[in-house]
């Protein structure tokens, strides 16, 4: 009995580094998506008037994105 809990010990163990290890990845990919949405307040605004004025002046969204 001793050896079948030591395998199931094994097998717990092997389970949860791997779970650990997939956290790791998926932590790190969050942490790079995020990066993507840095912006201050100032570019964000620079980028609302850019859109209200392409808006006003009849540019479709598209055009505005394929600039981006």
């Amino acid at each position: 009995m001793g050896r079948v809990m030591e395998n199931v010990e094994q097998v717990i163990l092997q389970e949860l580094r791997e779970i650990k290890e997939e956290l790791r990845v998926l932590n790190s990919k969050i942490d790079n998506f995020a990066g993507y949405f840095e912006v201050d307040k100032k570019e964000l605004q620079e980028l609302l008037e850019e859109l209200e004025e392409t808006k006003r002046n009849g540019v479709r969204l598209e055009e505005i994105l394929d600039e981006l």
